[in-house]
């Protein structure tokens, strides 16, 4: 039998890992934000490496996704 293509778990065959993602120079890491008690909802939010979550100007926590 003839193998044409790589195994998907050939570490070879995987992409860069993507760079650390920064807010105002401080490397952030995704944590889940559960604010259902005060009305914000339930979502991955951006946390830096004290644990502090970023908040933006309101106070709210900052969604992982929009940095």
């Amino acid at each position: 039998m003839l193998k044409t293509s790589k195994s998907k778990n050939d570490p070879s065959a995987r992409g860069a890992a993507q760079p650390a993602k920064t807010y105002d120079g401080k490397k952030i890491k995704p944590a889940l934000y559960v604010g259902t008690a005060v009305g914000h909802g339930r979502y991955i939010a951006a946390q830096d490496e004290s644990g502090k979550l970023v908040a933006d100007r309101e106070g709210r926590p900052v969604p992982y996704k929009d940095i």
